[in-house]
């Protein structure tokens, strides 16, 4: 398992397996996503199952969106964004090499919801505080 954090609430990682999950498990994730389809990586790949299985064992949530490489939906990103709304926990994606997790969490991310949750709470501000600025500044320019 090679985790790599990508901010405070979500990491990307390739390939999991059931002992990687009990890792996991211990680091306090609460949501693990498998975008990798079944039998991508042949007989040697954990099926999605057994995976879901594991995790629901260890209290961990866990999260099937099987993204073929280079054919990132909009579908995808919309289940990826429902779950990251209500999951505030850490959350590790995984594929085969981590990228399409990183690819599917960027493109959520534009989600303002998603991008809230996302802002670390010492330099992201409140939204009315957010909103007050960026009138202020408006306003300076219509002077």
């Amino acid at each position: 398992m090679n985790l790599k954090q990508i901010d405070q609430h979500y990491s990307i990682s390739d390939q999991l397996t059931p002992e990687d999950l009990n890792a996991r498990a211990v680091q306090g994730t609460t949501l693990v996503v498998n975008f990798r389809p079944d039998g991508e990586g042949g007989e040697s790949q954990p099926v999605s199952q057994a995976l879901a299985s594991q995790a629901a064992a260890l209290g961990i949530a866990y999260a099937y969106i099987p993204v073929v490489p280079n054919q990132i939906s909009t579908e995808h990103v919309a289940q990826l964004q429902t779950l990251l709304t209500s999951h505030p926990g850490p959350v590790v994606g995984f594929c085969r090499t981590g990228n399409r997790a990183n690819q599917v969490y960027q493109l959520a991310l534009q989600s303002p919801a998603v991008a809230a949750q996302s802002k670390p709470a010492c330099c992201g501000g409140s939204a009315e505080t957010k909103e007050g600025l960026l009138d202020k500044v408006k306003g300076w320019f219509k002077e």
